[in-house]
């Protein structure tokens, strides 16, 4: 009930925000494009790894100067890493107040991007305030977005609409090489070179593996590779989880990789891993930028298509977990599979 009511209030709000805030806007690409704002206010870290080359490729077009909206946590990625000219900081559910000193503050915007598939009001009050000549939006029902992507860029990975932009812009042969910084040690304690690491994971308990499943999994990857040596990887809400997990498989050629506390921890031992294991979470994506032989393990709605797949590789397999219901189920996935497609990448790693 709470969920459907929830669900109720934002379509209210997104349909008052249409009547108050959205207009019609020519289509197409109207006029030269100097000054580009990318809003990426949602924080999510792996797609701000897939996205990255974007911000690198725009620099070889010229009289570009980019603008990006981001949280607190994830500035200094966009600033440091990515290049980017300008970054504006903004927390989660930000107030009209600040989206409009934040709009206010801004330099006449000719392209907006927010590749949101639903605006909200707010998403919407902005762009009004914003006044941006050009937004690119995968949202097609709002008449303010002329570069309409949902329809035209449906069968394209998300990293690919990116592509598809650049090719708007006008740059043809587009190096897709995600930005991976290069980070310290820190105060990782476990040694990961040569291990496989593995990653269960998500976002949400519903992307996540069951502590059963996990176990399952632990004991078939230790008892068919007993001269390998697996990590789990796991961050501080999930590391008594995760100790659990090992402690309940039947494996001796497994541990916990210990004092990953970072993004920049997980990186470091991504970066030092043979073979990555991970249910699907930005850590995908980063082993993916690392060209790190990977299995990625997605749940299956059907035959929908799953744009946030990583791009096609021959170090890359990925796995399906059938999710049946509306949420994602990562335990419908055979330890048999992850076994055999972890077999084929050894044998190209030999």
């Amino acid at each position: 009930m709470i969920g459907y009511m929830q669900l109720l209030r934002d379509r209210i709000r997104r349909a008052l925000g249409i009547i108050f805030f959205d207009k019609k806007t020519p289509l197409g690409l109207q006029g030269d494009i100097s000054h580009i704002l990318v809003i990426r206010w949602d924080a999510k870290i792996g797609d701000s790894f897939a996205s990255s080359f974007f911000f690198r490729e725009l620099k070889k077009l010229p009289n570009k100067f980019i603008t990006v909206i981001t949280s607190p946590a994830l500035a200094p990625l966009y600033r440091e890493a990515f290049g980017v000219d300008n970054v504006i900081e903004v927390t989660k559910r930000p107030s009209y107040k600040t989206l409009f000193d934040i709009a206010l503050s801004i330099p006449h915007v000719d392209l907006a991007i927010h590749l949101t598939e639903g605006m909200k009001m707010k998403d919407l009050y902005f762009l009004y305030k914003l006044s941006p000549t050009n937004i690119a939006s995968l949202d097609d029902n709002v008449a303010r977005v002329n570069i309409k992507l949902s329809d035209t860029t449906k069968d394209m990975l998300f990293q690919e609409k990116y592509t598809y932009l650049l090719n708007m812009l006008g740059l043809m042969d587009v190096d897709t090489t995600y930005i991976i910084p290069d980070v310290a040690r820190d105060k990782v304690i476990s040694g990961c070179d040569n291990s496989i690491v593995i990653n269960p994971f998500g976002s949400t308990r519903y992307k996540s593996m069951s502590q059963g499943k996990v176990t399952e999994l632990l004991t078939v990857l230790g008892q068919c590779f007993p001269t390998r040596h697996f990590a789990l990887l796991s961050s501080p809400a999930t590391r008594e989880d995760a100790q659990k997990m090992i402690n309940c498989c039947g494996a001796n050629n497994v541990a916990l990789l210990e004092g990953v506390n970072t993004i920049e921890d997980a990186i470091y031992c991504i970066r030092a891993a043979n073979v990555v294991i991970s249910v699907d979470t930005a850590i995908v994506h980063i082993a993916a930028g690392l060209k790190k032989p990977l299995i990625a393990i997605y749940p299956l709605h059907g035959n929908e298509f799953n744009q946030w797949l990583p791009s096609p590789s021959p170090l890359t397999k990925v796995i399906f977990s059938h999710s049946p219901g509306i949420n994602a189920d990562m335990n419908n996935v055979e330890s048999h599979a992850i076994s055999d497609a972890l077999s084929m990448l050894l044998s190209i790693e030999q």
